[in-house]
């Protein structure tokens, strides 16, 4: 009947599965790695432009400040009082105080050590009288020229009232602002000229970008100075630039830009096409791609051979399984379309039948075992005494009138009667449990007369009915009047005390009789001490042990002339389904 379906090879089926494993696991890894990748440099990547952007907006913004340093320390130097005043000054020398205070040849005027920032700077006081200083050397005429040039530009900068003033023409930039004392007066103003070849070289990396735009501003209408880029896109950008690198939409581009007050009302416009991003981007992602592609061949070949490798010794394993399939074993196995698979069901069903049967006999033989453990252990603790007996001469008491010696011989038959003649059943109820230790209580104060109390204390009437191993407690109180009341000078008092604490349920028997010491413990060693009790507490324990396994707790604690204290926690049971009760009392 299976014979009837063509079935796939196991070889070809794990060959082909574990190659698409792989594939598909590289394949997520990869698009996993390619996205994570592309953010983090993307990141990266607008992070540098941003660096680049601000870092360009930062140098221009230093260059101005140059000039204001260079103004604040003209306004300060007393040696060009008397050429402010109108007095009479020594003009060689005033022009060497401009030079000192101007530093044209510094490396702050400087762009990338090759074009000074400010190529020249003219002072003039207020009866228009002037000196200056350049950075490029010129002719007496030239020189003459510029002066009265820049006496026209300053006679229209005082028209205007303002504090400074910027003007371009012929692609000559010049910055135009008032000196004045410490007392707010005014002693002339100075004209200071901005080379634009500085300017585009500090801009050159802003071109090297894709739609690379700036511009230079002045006034509150930020008037273009000077600029390169599409005039549309940078008056767009001059509205929604922000100090800080932002994303700007204009014109259909995306930018990312930003803006600079560099002081003396100019501000500095810098942005850069985000396309550059990808840009950069595109050379890493393509080696990350074909490093990707490369891996994925290699694997895909490496999990092909392994496929191969592992699928090859196969063959000898199903040949293992059908000569062990010749014993009677059944099938529990489903079929599978796979060849080699049908044949492992069918083998591997047969051994499961067989495993069964065995794990069977064995779970059946274990169980009568542990059962004869138990009654062993409780036969071993119960003491040998003939009810019969005692039945007669209790009879005999009463005939007698001896009341007294009546119960006596009533209780210390129900105590026989509870050890000996309900050795069938394992587990008993708590209140079963505690009538036996009641009737040894009771037979222990009348022979110690009255030397012993006891008290017995439930945490709730339902304890009563919780299921314990028959003879626990009483073996736990019998060793406390053993070893802990009778070698005691006076009174003792046993409590027993019984209640159900997180879902367990808790016995604890104290003593305040003689106690013991760790160091006679030690040495001494309880399996090793004469009594029957002893030997009682031992096979307690080893009772929980085959009951309960670890799920138990067993301790003793005491402490030399301070009693002793026996907990035992167990888990809590009722009802009668763990109770074997096959026998009458």
């Amino acid at each position: 009947m299976y014979g009837i379906t063509k079935k796939r090879t196991l070889s070809s089926e794990i060959t082909v599965l574990n190659m698409l494993t792989s594939v598909c696991t590289l394949l997520f890894l990869g698009i996993a790695m390619l996205l994570v990748f592309f953010f983090v440099f993307f990141r990266s990547t607008k992070d540098d432009m941003e660096y680049v952007l601000e870092n360009t907006g930062q140098q221009f913004q230093d260059r101005i400040q140059f000039i204001e340093d260079g103004a604040v320390t003209i306004r300060h130097n007393v040696w060009l009082e008397d050429f402010f005043w109108g007095d009479f000054y020594d003009e060689e020398a005033a022009g060497e105080q401009l030079s000192y205070s101007m530093e044209l040849f510094s490396d702050r005027n400087m762009v990338q050590q090759k074009i000074p920032f400010v190529r020249s700077v003219y002072l003039f006081n207020n009866i228009n009288q002037c000196i200056y200083d350049h950075y490029y050397p010129v002719t007496v005429s030239e020189a003459r020229q510029k002066q009265e040039e820049r006496s026209r530009l300053q006679e229209e900068f005082r028209k205007t009232k303002r504090q400074y003033w910027c003007y371009s023409e012929k692609e000559e930039i010049f910055l135009c602002f008032r000196i004045y004392d410490d007392k707010m007066r005014n002693m002339g103003s100075c004209i200071v000229e901005i080379s634009p070849e500085a300017i585009q070289l500090l801009m050159k990396e802003i071109e090297g970008y894709g739609n690379g735009t700036w511009a230079v501003l002045w006034g509150e209408e930020k008037e273009n100075l000077i600029f390169s880029g599409k005039q549309e896109e940078i008056e767009v950008l001059k509205q929604e630039t922000q100090e800080e690198a932002t994303d700007i939409r204009a014109e259909g581009t995306s930018f990312l830009a930003a803006s600079k007050n560099c002081g003396f009302g100019i501000w500095v416009l810098v942005a850069a096409g985000l396309n550059n991003v990808y840009t950069l981007l595109k050379p890493t992602m393509l080696i990350f791609l074909g490093a990707f592609l490369l891996i994925l061949v290699i694997t895909s070949s490496l999990s092909f051979a392994v496929s191969y490798r592992f699928t090859k010794p196969l063959k000898k394993v199903i040949e293992s399984l059908r000569a062990l399939g010749q014993e009677d074993f059944k099938v529990r196995m489903e079929d599978y379309p796979i060849q080699e698979f049908h044949d492992m069901s069918v083998v591997f069903n047969e051994m499961a039948d067989r495993i069964e049967y065995l794990i069977t006999q064995v779970y059946e033989k274990q169980l009568l075992v542990t059962q004869a453990q138990v009654k062993f252990l409780q036969a071993q603790i119960n003491p040998h005494f003939q009810y019969n007996i005692l039945a007669m001469l209790s009879i005999r008491a009463k005939m007698a009138g001896n009341e007294e010696l009546y119960q006596y011989l009533q209780a210390f038959s129900k105590l026989m009667q509870g050890k000996i003649f309900r050795g069938k059943e394992i587990k008993i109820p708590v209140s079963a449990e505690m009538e036996i230790v009641d009737f040894y209580l009771l037979l222990q104060n009348g022979r110690y007369q009255d030397k012993i109390s006891y008290e017995i204390r439930y945490g709730s009437e339902e304890v009563k009915q919780d299921l314990i191993p028959r003879l626990l407690i009483e073996p736990l109180v019998e060793n406390a009047v053993s070893h802990g009341l009778e070698p005691k000078n006076g009174n003792g008092k046993i409590v027993v005390e019984i209640f159900e604490q997180d879902e367990k349920l808790n016995i604890m028997v104290a003593d305040d009789g003689v106690g013991f010491s760790k160091e006679e413990d030690e040495r001494e060693g309880m399996q090793k001490k004469s009594g029957h009790t002893h030997t009682a507490l031992e096979n307690t324990k080893r009772l929980l042990h085959v009951l309960y396994g670890e799920n138990y707790i067993f301790e003793i604690q005491g402490e030399k002339d301070n009693g002793t204290t026996v907990r035992i926690v167990l888990p809590i049971e009722r009802g009668m389904e763990n109770v074997e009760s096959n026998g009458g009392r």
